[in-house]
């Protein structure tokens, strides 16, 4: 009697099996994506750091531009000063 239950245990387990590999394989399809969709990410991707870049760069540039301002207009307050303490402001 156990020899008959052995082909049917096997049968149980292949099938089993089977199924477990069918339905991986299914998610396996379902999950890809198009090589033309993967691309079309990626080139969003790259087109969002580019303008992130953008931004992130004229950030700078008008921080140095304010620097430089700020810069020039303590150095004629501390020209002034100094032409005061020496007296050559006077003449």
């Amino acid at each position: 009697m156990t020899q008959s239950n052995e082909p049917n245990d096997y049968q149980r387990d292949f099938n089993r099996r089977f199924r477990d590999l069918s339905w991986r394989v299914e998610r396996l399809e379902t999950s890809q994506m198009p090589a033309r969709s993967l691309n079309e990410s990626f080139d969003r991707v790259y087109d969002e750091i580019d303008a992130l870049e953008d931004q992130i760069n004229a950030r700078f540039d008008r921080l140095e531009s304010e620097n430089r301002e700020m810069r020039a207009e303590l150095n004629g307050k501390i020209d002034t000063i100094m032409r005061h303490i020496t007296g050559q402001g006077n003449s």
